[in-house]
């Protein structure tokens, strides 16, 4: 007896195998490359900001912090110290004694010094009343010369604040045309008196000269 297989009815494949066929679909096989690349790019990341990635293949290195430096200039002063010498000039000659005195000028200006005359005198700086002594001016300029030409003193005598007799000479040191005469009665009258000159030269350098004295 002959038994005859009946052929499957072609266009059906067998359930088992459609049962197991889904993972060979080309759409799906053609997926996992690019799943595999997102999924390792973005390890990648990751690990680059975790710092774990050599900085030369870091694709995302991790945050920089920058921080603020500040620079400080320092300045320093220098402070100088000037001391100042103060010269003495020596003074021109000239006597200070119980006939006279002598007022000291600064530089540029004269210096000056007055003598009385000894008549009628009766103390150190004191003169009997009614005498007339007379009296001279010396003057140096601020070198030391001794001036008489185109030097004019004018005198001025006093009693307390009462001015007795005031005269205007022509020269220095001459006798005849610089001294004080003193007037007969200039000295009559018993007090404390004071003898000013003033000068003044051609070159305009100008002085005073003061002495004071007693009359008895």
């Amino acid at each position: 007896m002959v038994q005859t297989k009946t052929p499957a009815p072609a266009g059906k494949p067998d359930d088992g195998r459609r049962q197991y066929a889904w993972h060979r679909h080309p759409a799906l096989i053609a997926a996992i490359p690019a799943v595999f690349t997102l999924i390792g790019g973005i390890l990648t990341v990751v690990l680059g900001q975790n710092d774990v990635l050599p900085n030369a293949i870091n694709p995302a290195p991790p945050p920089t912090t920058v921080l603020a430096t500040s620079t400080v200039t320092a300045t320093t002063t220098a402070t100088s110290t000037v001391t100042n010498t103060v010269t003495e000039t020596p003074t021109a000659p000239g006597s200070t004694g119980p006939t006279g005195s002598t007022t000291q000028a600064a530089p540029g200006a004269l210096t000056i010094t007055i003598k009385i005359g000894t008549g009628g005198k009766i103390g150190p700086t004191e003169w009997r009343a009614g005498s007339t002594p007379g009296a001279i001016a010396d003057v140096f300029d601020d070198t030391g010369r001794q001036l008489d030409n185109g030097c004019y003193p004018t005198w001025t005598l006093k009693r307390g604040s009462t001015t007795v007799q005031s005269i205007r000479g022509t020269a220095c040191q001459s006798h005849s045309f610089g001294m004080f005469n003193f007037r007969s009665d200039a000295l009559k009258t018993p007090g404390n008196y004071r003898l000013s000159v003033a000068v003044v030269t051609d070159g305009g350098a100008k002085g005073t000269g003061v002495t004071d004295f007693k009359v008895s």
